[in-house]
């Protein structure tokens, strides 16, 4: 046999291994994947997470706080901490100034201000927490609205699952250098908090175009029969997740691409700090809409590490915008300058009066409201710890609860 035939069927053997190897790495993964199908979605939607021996968060849902952001005499603050009564959330109110015009132009940009006087009040509520956040001397804080809804499992099951995906996926990134060092002590609940700035595990959109989920998009993906059934979920939400093959039942852990509203995200010293005395002082000069905007451009040109829940697990109740109020702007007629669904800003609306989109069995739903101390015993335990989702059976069938 010559040289150049053995060459040859060297060459052919080590392409048969190769070839071997890579169909066996496939076929795991198509095995592996939650609800059947085949591997290439799995492969879309990232790596399968392992949830044995998760436990429920504390109140504080594994970070230093979880605070509010509410003015006084808001008509929101007693739906808000009855939710969190029930679900066993401990949650902090700020107490914001009485804010002047004086506040309000002193945010506004010198030049090109395009910020409304609702949207600039807003502002300057989440300045107030971020203020609060750094006097306190904590490490993490999470953030909320004080419109946001939640499902009745998010302490239970929900955040413990997210919080290992966000462990397992800050192990895995680089180190940080320069200013940012890895800081060992600083170990906890939601990974290292040296390793990443702001997790947004509530939005009103993390969606983006599918060219853009590609592997330089680090994420993880886990079994998640709490949420509720994907043609239950926001239109767009629904046309999101089957764009980038994320099975039903299913929820992605990934680094945030084009997040999208502050209804409920967490965020370290570090990252509050920048915010508050760099990126997020004052509206920049050219107008910002929101402090939301904001924040999405520290993620997207300052950078920070930020991750999202896809679908989230924080979202606005549908209720009077009190930012419409303050700006006495009449409500936009049907089909006027905004679409079925979003704002005009792109942010998703509730569908379904009085819910939030993507929430199988919201903690503020009508039915679980009550004043009664021996009731509110009742749904913290039947609802709260058990999971039981007590809906009214006239009330609008979402075609499935958990439990």
């Amino acid at each position: 046999m010559g040289r150049r035939t053995q060459r040859l069927l060297l060459l052919l053997l080590f392409f048969g291994v190769v070839y071997l190897l890579y169909s066996s790495a496939n076929g795991n993964t198509a095995r592996q994947r939650p609800g059947g199908g085949s591997g290439s979605s799995a492969a879309n939607a990232g790596p399968e997470l392992d949830l044995k021996g998760l436990v429920p968060a504390n109140a504080t849902l594994g970070f230093g706080a979880v605070i509010a952001v509410s003015r006084a005499g808001s008509p929101r603050r007693e739906g808000l901490l009855l939710a969190a009564n029930i679900t066993e959330i401990d949650i902090t109110i700020p107490q914001q100034p009485s804010w002047t015009e004086h506040d309000v132009n002193k945010l506004r940009a010198e030049k090109g201000s395009r910020i409304s006087r609702g949207s600039a009040l807003a502002w300057l509520g989440h300045l107030n927490a971020l203020h609060w956040f750094l006097e306190s001397g904590l490490e993490t804080v999470m953030i909320l609205e004080d419109d946001v809804d939640w499902d009745i499992h998010v302490r239970t099951t929900q955040i413990p699952a997210a919080a290992a995906a966000i462990r397992k996926l800050t192990s895995e990134q680089t180190k940080p250098t320069g200013e940012l060092k890895y800081k060992p002590d600083l170990n906890n609940y939601w990974g290292n908090s040296s390793t990443w700035d702001i997790l947004y595990l509530g939005h009103c959109g993390d969606i983006f175009k599918p060219s853009s989920w590609s592997f330089r998009v680090p994420r993880v993906m886990y079994e998640d029969k709490t949420l509720p059934p994907r043609k239950d979920m926001h239109p767009y939400t629904q046309k999101f997740l089957q764009s980038i093959e994320v099975p039903e039942d299913t929820r992605v852990i990934h680094r945030s691409v084009f997040p999208l509203c502050t209804f409920g995200f967490a965020l370290t010293r570090n990252a509050a700090s920048r915010l508050l005395n760099e990126i997020a002082t004052r509206e920049p000069d050219g107008g910002s809409m929101a402090y939301d905007v904001r924040v999405l451009e520290a993620c997207r040109d300052f950078g920070f590490r930020c991750w999202s829940a896809n679908p989230e697990l924080f979202h606005h109740m549908d209720a009077e915008s009190e930012i419409a109020n303050i700006n006495s702007a009449p409500p936009a007629a049907e089909g006027e300058g905004e679409s079925a669904g979003a704002d005009k800003k792109g942010r998703l609306k509730s569908l379904r009066p009085g819910s939030a989109p993507n929430i199988a069995c919201g903690a503020r739903s009508k039915n679980f409201f009550t004043r009664d101390r021996k009731t509110l015993e009742f749904l913290r335990e039947m609802v709260g710890r058990q999971g039981k989702c007590l809906r009214d059976t006239m009330e609008e069938d979402m075609g499935r609860s958990p439990n």
